[in-house]
């Protein structure tokens, strides 16, 4: 009898790293990187033709293209990095003074 895997059970228990796409879905995103790579020039003077006649729908089409070009960025929290290095600090004021409240 073959050894193989218990159904239900991983042969990788923490399975695939964060990060890393399946085989499929990079392979996916290659064709379509090649095909708008070849396609830039064409799609630069299909916006030209737009904003022509209608700009603004030319500054939505463009506007929706960007998410696929440059990462959004995320949100840095520092009203809450703040909150929480003043704890601290209250905390260790504290500490030095005797009072552990």
């Amino acid at each position: 009898m073959a050894k193989g895997f218990q159904k239900g059970v991983s042969g990788n228990p923490k399975g695939r790293a964060k990060g890393i796409p399946n085989k499929t879905t990079a392979e996916i995103k290659e064709i379509i990187t090649r095909i708008v790579g070849n396609q830039l020039d064409r799609l630069e003077k299909d916006l030209d033709l737009i904003r022509k006649d209608n700009p603004e729908e030319a500054i939505r089409i463009a506007t929706k293209l960007i998410d696929y070009v440059i990462p959004k960025q995320t949100k840095l929290d520092v009203d809450g990095r703040l909150e929480h290095s003043v704890n601290k600090l209250v905390i260790e004021i504290k500490k030095a003074n005797g009072k552990d409240d």
